[in-house]
């Protein structure tokens, strides 16, 4: 059967305060050219699968939103999670209807929120990985994108053994993940040739809801009920995430799995993720500043700047972000952009 192809997309990109809110959330919103991330991650996943094969999770509150973007998307694939509780319940979630349509499918899961900008080479590394599985079908499969800096907003990956080379891919067994870093250490990582967590897996879906069973016994339970609920029960969706546990796939699975591996990638990745990445992914001018919409820069170096209906105009500062929002003027020094998140969530839960 062909592969299942699972989009995340609930998350609110609260770093990226103003122009990403829970109403509009990054994944909605285009950073280069016309195309939502959206759009984007849902094109790069027709070259691989047919539009029938294809879900998108998401919350309750932006199914609307995504069926308008992704038209293409059978409106049964787009599953509606009526709280947030992290991605192994999400991912549980798509398991459970996959499954019932096929137990054996093999099941990739991409994040919504990302940028790729050589999408073919992502297109070879899951093809890469689906003929793994068939020699390996226990194996739970993680993309790691090489790094081109030691960054301290990702978390890593470290390899070890080759169990498969081909085409100029290897896949590599995992020793051991790692949270994000401090500078120093992830200098080290980079140097020991640790690899980015990029949240892309690929395994069949027997062997991930085997995991769930094996290592998440309680969040199996939800599943369980579930899947014998589905279709039958309309508030079965809702009894599961409200009694799952908030976590993610790699607390939950992938850092306790023993069959874990990686297919090391370098295709131009970026999960878009604060105000000062954007100043490391796009074209700057010949000061270093990064501008989106209409400004006036003097004596200014380093910035980043998104104006939306205003012109934005700077003069003397360096290393700042400015973003006009749709109702407030974000400002703040770049090295602090990953604090946005903290100001997001004060104004969402209501807060003056």
């Amino acid at each position: 059967m062909a592969l299942q192809v699972v989009i995340m997309a609930g998350g609110k990109g609260e770093r990226l305060w103003p122009i990403s809110s829970a109403q509009t959330p990054k994944q909605l919103i285009p950073f280069e050219g016309e195309k939502s991330l959206l759009r984007s991650a849902f094109e790069r996943s027709v070259h691989l699968t047919p539009p029938e094969n294809i879900y998108v999770v998401t919350s309750a509150d932006l199914c609307r939103k995504v069926q308008e973007e992704l038209p293409e998307i059978p409106g049964a694939n787009i599953l509606a999670e009526p709280v947030g509780r992290n991605t192994a319940p999400c991912i549980g979630y798509a398991a459970v209807v996959i499954a019932r349509k096929d137990p054996h499918a093999t099941m990739a899961v991409f994040p919504s929120d990302h940028l790729i900008r050589e999408p073919e080479k992502l297109r070879d590394a899951i093809l890469f990985g689906v003929r793994a599985l068939e020699a390996h079908p226990d194996l739970l499969i993680t993309l790691g994108v090489v790094p081109d800096r030691p960054e301290t907003g990702y978390g890593y990956i470290a390899p070890e053994v080759v169990l498969l080379s081909q085409g100029g891919l290897t896949l590599k067994r995992v020793k051991a993940f790692h949270e994000k870093p401090p500078r120093i250490l992830a200098e080290q990582y980079l140097k020991s040739g640790y690899l980015w967590n990029a949240g892309m897996f690929l395994w069949r879906v027997d062997t991930i809801l085997d995991m769930f069973a094996r290592l998440m016994p309680d969040l199996n339970e939800g599943l369980l009920n579930l899947k014998a609920s589905l279709g039958d029960d309309e508030r079965c969706v809702e009894r599961y995430y409200l009694d799952s546990p908030s976590i993610s796939i790699d607390y939950g699975i992938m850092e306790r799995a023993g069959r874990v591996a990686v297919i090391p990638v370098d295709f131009g990745w970026s999960d878009v993720g604060c105000w000062d990445a954007m100043g490391n992914l796009f074209a700057t001018d010949a000061h270093g500043n990064t501008v989106r919409g209409s400004a006036e820069l003097i004596n200014a170096d380093n910035n980043v700047i998104w104006s939306t209906d205003k012109r934005i105009v700077l003069i003397g500062i360096n290393d700042l972000v400015v973003v006009e929002g749709p109702d407030s003027i974000l400002v703040c020094p770049r090295a602090f952009s990953q604090q946005v998140s903290i100001v997001a969530k004060k104004f969402t839960s209501g807060e003056s």
